[in-house]
This record gives C-alpha cells, sequence and structure tokens, in this order.
C-alpha cells in the first residue's frame, strides 16, 4: 500500500470514527425527547410532513401525524394549524401539506384554522418556510407568539434542533408516537446526525 493509499484511509477512517461517536452521543438523546410525550399549548401549530406513498396515499408515520394533530387540535381550538410539506417525489400529485390539511378536515378540524406551507422538501426547508408564514399571517415576529411543532416522537430531539437553527428561539413541541417501523425510525436518526453538522446557525 503506498502512502496516499495510507493517509487516504486514515482519513477516511478518522471522519467514519467521529461521525460513529458524534452520532452514539447523540442517540440517547433522541430516546429521552422520545419518551416525554410531549403536548406544549401554542397559537400556531406546525404539523410536519412525512412520506407519501404514490399520488397521495399518507404513509404509516404520517397518517400516525394526522390522527394525533386532529386529537390536539379538538382540544386546542384557538390555534391555527400549518400543514408543512410539498410536493416533491415522483408520481406524487399533492402536497404533503394539502394531505394532511384534506385529511384533518375529514377528521372534522375547520378549514379556517389552516395556513399551508406547501414549498418545503426538507425539515429545514419546513421551519424556514414556516418562519415567513408565521410573521405574515400573525403580523408579528415568530418568537412574539406561542408556536409548536408536531412531529413522530423519534424525530423531536433533532427537529428541535433544526427549529432553533431556522430562528424559532422558544418553539413547543407536540410528540406523535411513532409506532411505524421503530427500529427503521431509530437507525435513520442515528445515521442522519451529520445532517446537523453541516447547517450554520441563523
Amino acid at each position: 500500500m503506498n502512502t496516499f493509499s495510507k493517509i487516504l484511509l486514515g482519513t477516511v477512517g478518522g471522519v467514519a470514527g467521529y461521525l460513529t461517536v458524534t452520532a452514539g452521543a447523540y442517540l440517547p438523546f433522541v430516546i429521552k425527547d422520545a419518551k416525554k410525550g410531549y403536548s406544549d399549548d401554542c397559537e400556531y401549530l406546525l404539523v410536519l410532513g412525512g412520506l407519501v406513498v404514490g399520488a397521495e396515499t399518507p404513509s404509516g408515520h404520517l397518517l400516525e401525524r394526522i390522527n394525533t394533530a386532529a386529537e390536539y387540535l379538538k382540544k386546542n381550538t384557538k390555534c391555527f394549524v400549518i400543514p408543512c410539506g410539498g410536493c416533491f417525489r415522483d408520481g406524487q400529485k399533492k402536497s404533503e401539506a394539502l394531505i394532511i390539511k384534506e385529511h384533518l378536515v375529514k377528521l372534522g378540524i375547520d378549514e379556517s384554522r389552516f395556513v399551508l406551507e406547501d414549498k418545503s422538501t426538507t425539515t429545514f426547508e419546513n421551519f424556514e418556510n414556516a418562519f415567513e408564514i408565521i410573521k405574515a399571517h400573525s403580523g408579528k415576529n415568530p418568537n412574539e407568539v406561542k408556536v409548536a411543532f408536531l412531529s413522530s416522537d423519534y424525530h423531536l430531539h433533532r427537529a428541535g434542533i433544526i427549529a432553533k437553527r431556522c430562528g424559532f428561539k422558544n418553539i413547543g413541541k407536540v410528540s406523535s408516537p411513532g409506532k411505524s417501523d421503530i427500529i427503521k425510525n431509530y437507525a435513520r436518526e442515528y445515521f442522519v446526525a451529520y445532517e446537523l453538522l453541516k447547517r450554520d446557525k441563523r
């Protein structure tokens, strides 16, 4: 093995080791947040989107979020709801936001409560776009109103970090029990920990 190959292998091994340690230290916080069962009060509730199957069928974990959102909104009748997520997958015909809204309306949530964020393709964009939507809708800085986001329990910790990096200082959380593909979902959180290292704080 030549010197260049040794250096390359050492660099790759070092990066892999760093990412493994970082993700390993991060995962306990993911699990801790997932177990807390958040249901914070808010004036604006962001419902984070998720996988859409085919043209417009919500995946199992997206349906879980929708059902949890319906329960929350029926108890908290004063808050607006911002379904999040665009239309960006092959074969998808409706945005995640519109699919969430349509299901929530069927579950009894009044259409007057909705403000859609239907352009995003990532969790970062969910929060970046929602920040501007809340500012325009409320006429206030979003940190002057009570905002919370709803997502699957395994996703709460990472989404909370992203929300802060997108300008939300005191955002609340609403937990949706992630019953679908539990092992797969926690494994994914482990491997995407590096995503948080790549983005600068706002």
